[in-house]
């Protein structure tokens, strides 16, 4: 007899198996990172199946445990919040995209982090509900995110230490310290990461910001948590996004 479990998944990408199943690469509440199957996609009237699993979607599910596979098999799914906002804003639907690739390819074994699941589904909501600027969310995302994944930058910015390190995750001193391993952010990168630090959501969403500078950090918080996961992490929506924001 299956194993049966009620949860929740935030999804976080999706990929077709077989003629008519798919995987479903998912953030459970309660194992972490798991990836799920989910069959007979393709036999659903108008393929009304797959909206529900949307880039960062949230829902609950059942799950089982099948005996033909190592996978547990999806048996029930409904959305557990309305997210129409992200669906129908593309600037929205972009920064999920890009929000859930940078989950899908850092996060490899998670056995379970229930403070992790409870803070994205809050910045998921977030962002679905927020009517004010979003050109900047994705930044502040990186840098929270760092933070959740026990990598938080050390915001000892002072004028005499005005460059980020990566390696010591710390501000340093400019012209003492020997950029050996290209492990610093440049002078307009690390002032742009102590103001998300200090300053708070709604404030770091109205910094005011070119493309250029947006597209610039963010690679540079990209290469940090590659650094910090120790993974070659490249995100292919970021050059979609700084496209959408130009």
């Amino acid at each position: 007899m299956p194993l049966v479990t009620k949860s929740q998944i935030i999804v976080i990408h999706l990929t077709k198996y077989g003629d008519s199943g798919a995987i479903v690469h998912v953030i459970d509440s309660l194992s972490g990172r798991q990836s799920l199957y989910l069959r007979g996609i393709k036999k659903s009237k108008n393929n009304a199946v797959l909206p529900y699993f949307h880039n960062l979607n949230i829902l609950n599910v059942v799950t089982a445990s099948s005996p033909k596979s190592s996978l547990l098999y999806l048996r029930e799914y409904s959305p557990l919040y309305n997210l129409n906002d992200i669906r129908s804003d593309v600037y929205k639907r972009t920064i999920a995209i890009f929000i859930s690739e940078i989950i899908y390819r850092s996060i490899k074994v998670d056995d379970g982090d229930s403070a992790l699941f409870v803070w994205l589904s809050d910045t998921i909501i977030l962002l679905n509900d927020y009517t004010g600027s979003i050109s900047n969310f994705h930044l502040r995302f990186l840098v929270d995110y760092s933070s959740k994944m026990g990598f938080r930058p050390n915001d000892n910015y002072t004028p005499d230490s005005p460059l980020f390190d990566m390696v010591s995750a710390q501000f340093v001193p400019s012209g003492k310290y020997h950029n050996i391993q290209q492990s610093l952010f440049t002078a307009e990168d690390s002032l742009l990461l102590h103001k998300l630090l200090s300053t708070s959501l709604e404030e770091s969403l109205l910094l005011p910001l070119s493309s250029s500078r947006r597209l610039s950090f963010a690679q540079s918080m990209i290469n940090f948590l590659a650094y910090h996961f120790g993974i070659d992490l490249k995100i292919q929506s970021l050059k979609v996004l700084h496209e959408i924001f130009i």
